[in-house]
């Protein structure tokens, strides 16, 4: 009998540990692969509908797992699992560095500020002194789920980031805060999960762990970075790099700098995000492709795992759905985060909406859940019961911040056709927090009678208008200048690069 060859797909199975039936683990990924092709083609509808596409991927993963065709099931502490959420985090935290704004941090550096100093810590606080009063749980692992809980879910984000009717002030704010407070988060976990595992440390020890990992691993995640970059370019000046091959560059680059850090003790995780944050600082001309890849691969990644997890979350949400912790949830979710951003948006200048917008999403989601299954394996505790308190909440922010976000987000449209909100005119979030770098007065900008510009049309004169007026005042008024430009002011900044240089420029508001 000839000797039978092992297919990839066993391979991989046998290196993980998970010795599944090969055509179980085929009509599984077929499976996956029919979701992402019908949620690419209903997109439009799921984005105007109550439904989240995440709500959608974990109830595939429900249909796909015990309850449904059982084809998988998974457990949290399976080897999958953690794979597969390792590659998610890696490539979540090092596409969220590359898309972090620099220009627009340094003059405008207090929102990152509130939001990853007060911000985060408040909330951490509040959900940390709300477990502590419902469960019976050590103060470690009270903080831990509580830190796990503060991290925001990108994804379940995504559809408030993209609406163009969301003031752009409002989504840099909840942009900012939702792709870098895991670069708090993740060392928080790290530490509590080392005290409520009971490893013995001494001081030494401790300091050791420190710079592990707020060192060594962005240190090594860094000069990874730097080498890989600088290769690219100089081998692309010579011709010798492929155009299309740069897409792929960044999932190697984010990987090897996981790997290294991981090799000598750092902190992967932090390694991948200090690769991102340092290929944005050295600003080298980089093709479109080579963080749109990214993303796509991190977003691809993230849903898989929500796929992977979907059975799991659920089955352990239903075993630990009780009274305490649905009420947890509901003060985790609607009263810790809202009220510590309230309180850190306090001074700001955006309008009570606004504020309201900025501290209602925070979805808890996937981060969480990979932040836990991390501290699973750091052999915590009562890691099932962690798990579970995690697993309501995430459920239960997965189901109403999905179905409430379309019509927030509508409510808020209507109110900003009806009224001018003061976040519609700041450019960033750091103008909303009154922290704009002061560069141009408003007296110092020059103004041009109506006559004057009548005057320069009739000449037939070479003259660029944009109508920068507010919604509330564009929509309600028909009064339009021939030739205008409709951009609303506070996306002068992202779409600077449509207006032409070479004629005068002028804006007309209400």
């Amino acid at each position: 009998m000839p000797p039978t060859i092992a297919s990839p797909i066993t391979v991989v199975l046998a290196a993980v540990g998970e010795p599944f039936n090969e055509h179980r683990l085929a009509l599984f990924l077929g499976a996956i692969g029919l979701v992402v092709i019908v949620s690419g083609l209903v997109s439009g509808l799921v984005e105007r509908g109550p439904l989240s596409q995440v709500l959608v991927v974990v109830a595939l993963g429900v249909a796909l797992g015990p309850y449904g065709f059982d084809v998988v099931d998974f457990k949290i502490d399976s080897p999958v699992i953690q794979t597969v959420g390792t590659v998610s985090l890696v490539l979540v935290f090092f596409t969220d560095a590359i898309k972090i704004n620099l220009g627009q941090l340094r003059s405008n550096w207090i929102l990152p500020a509130l939001a990853l100093g007060p911000g985060a810590l408040l909330t951490i606080l509040f959900i940390g002194l709300v477990v502590l009063g419902l469960f019976d749980l050590p103060w470690s692992l009270a903080f831990l789920i509580a830190a796990v809980l503060a991290s925001t879910d990108a994804i379940l984000l995504r559809d408030v980031l993209n609406n163009r009717h969301v003031p752009r002030s409002v989504r840099h704010t909840l942009s900012i805060e939702a792709g870098a407070n895991d670069v708090i988060v993740l060392p928080a976990m790290l530490v509590l999960a080392a005290i409520a595992a009971h490893e013995s440390r001494g001081v030494a020890d401790w300091i050791e762990l420190a710079v592990d990992v707020y060192l060594l691993g962005p240190l090594v995640g860094a000069g990874v970075a730097y080498v890989s970059i600088k290769a690219m370019g100089a081998l692309r000046r010579r011709q010798l790099v492929r155009r299309d091959y740069e897409s792929i560059y960044s999932i190697g680059v984010a990987f090897v700098a996981f790997a290294a850090a991981q090799a000598v003790g750092g902190s992967g995780f932090l390694a991948a995000f200090a690769a991102g944050l340092t290929i944005a600082v050295m600003d080298e001309e980089l093709c479109d492709c080579f963080l749109e890849y990214g993303e796509t691969t991190a977003e691809m990644a993230m849903l898989v795992t929500f796929v992977f997890l979907g059975s799991a979350l659920v089955d352990s949400a239903l075993d630990h759905l009780s009274g305490r912790t649905f009420l947890f949830a509901v003060i985790a979710l609607v009263v810790a985060r809202p009220l510590a951003f309230l309180i850190v948006l306090a001074r700001s200048r955006a309008s009570l909406a606004g504020r309201l917008m900025i501290a209602w999403f925070g979805p808890r989601g996937l981060a969480s859940l990979l932040l836990t299954i991390l501290a699973v394996a750091a052999g915590i505790p009562e890691a099932d019961t962690v798990f579970g308190i995690v697993s309501v909440v995430v459920v239960i922010s997965i189901l109403v911040h999905g179905i409430t976000t379309t019509p927030l987000l509508a409510w808020y449209a209507r109110r900003l056709r009806r009224v001018d909100l003061p976040e519609e005119v700041a450019a960033d979030a750091g103008t909303l927090l009154k922290a704009g770098d002061g560069r141009l007065r408003e007296e110092d900008v020059p103004r041009l009678p109506p006559a004057a510009l009548k005057g320069m049309l009739d000449a037939g004169d070479p003259v660029t208008l944009i109508d920068v007026r507010l919604d509330a005042a564009y929509l309600s008024s028909r009064q339009r200048i021939p030739g205008s430009i409709r951009i609303p002011i506070d996306e002068i900044v992202e779409r600077i690069n449509v207006i032409p240089r070479d004629r005068p420029v002028v804006l007309s508001c209400a």
